[in-house]
C-alpha cells in the first residue's frame, strides 16, 4: 500500500509515473491511498486518480480528516454525508471495484478559548469513553452527522468531541454494500475499541454477499 501525501501538484504526472514504474516491477497487489477530491493543490489536485486507478488493484480514498487538526474551527474528522459525498466524487474517477473506503479509528478534542483560538490533539476511543464522563448533558446522537457529539467547559476553555464509535462507523461500513466498493481500511489501529470490530465485520459481511 503506497502512500505519499502533500505532493506539489506540479509533480502529479511524475506520480502517476513512479507508480507505473513500481507496479511493472512487483507481482503483488498494489494500493494506493488518495484523499477525497477536492480544489485543494497539493492535498488532493496532486492524484490523477483515473490514470492512479487505471495502474494499481486498489485505490484506498482517505475518507477522514473532514476538519483537520489545524483547522481554524472545530468539527467532526469524518461526518457521515462528508463521507457519502466524497465516496460520489471519488467514483467519479475510480472504478467501485476498485475503491476502497478508508474510516477512521480516531476522533479529536477540540478546545476552544474565549478569544478565539481553536486547537485539537487525536484522541482514542478510550481517552473519549473517559472524557464523556465531564459532560453535563452526556452524548448526544446527532443523525444528521451519524455521530455522538459531547463538550464540556474545563479551567474556562470548551471542548468539544465528535466522536467516533461502533455505531458511526457501522453507518460508514454500510456505504460499502450501498456503492457496491472493493472494502474498507482504518487508521489508525490500536486506537480503536475492540467492540468496533464484530459491528465492522457483519458490516462488510453483508456487502460481500
Amino acid at each position: 500500500n503506497i502512500d505519499f501525501e502533500n505532493v506539489n501538484e506540479a509533480d502529479r504526472d511524475k506520480l502517476t509515473s513512479f507508480i507505473k514504474d513500481i507496479k511493472s516491477k512487483i507481482t503483488g497487489t498494489i494500493s494506493i491511498d488518495v484523499t477525497i477530491p477536492s480544489n485543494s493543490s497539493n492535498w488532493s489536485r496532486c492524484y490523477d486518480r483515473k490514470a492512479l486507478a487505471d495502474t494499481v488493484d486498489y485505490v484506498m480514498v482517505m475518507a477522514y480528516d473532514e476538519h483537520v487538526r489545524l483547522s481554524p474551527v472545530s468539527g467532526s474528522v469524518a461526518s457521515l454525508p462528508w463521507v457519502e459525498n466524497g465516496i460520489k466524487k471519488s467514483l467519479e474517477y475510480i472504478p467501485h471495484d476498485k475503491l476502497v473506503l478508508g474510516m477512521p479509528l480516531y476522533m479529536r478534542l477540540w478546545t476552544e478559548t474565549t478569544d478565539g483560538t481553536v486547537s485539537a490533539k487525536t484522541l482514542s476511543m478510550q481517552e473519549s469513553e473517559k472524557l464523556a464522563a465531564l459532560s453535563p448533558g452526556g452524548r448526544i446522537w446527532n443523525p444528521d452527522l451519524g455521530q455522538y457529539y459531547y463538550d464540556y467547559i474545563k479551567d474556562g476553555k470548551m471542548y468539544r468531541v465528535w466522536e467516533e464509535d461502533a455505531r458511526s462507523l457501522a453507518l460508514k461500513a454500510s456505504l460499502i454494500s450501498r456503492y457496491d466498493l472493493a472494502g474498507g481500511a482504518f487508521w489508525r489501529k490500536g486506537l480503536e475499541d475492540e467492540s468496533v470490530w464484530p459491528v465492522i465485520a457483519a458490516e462488510i459481511s453483508n456487502a460481500e454477499r
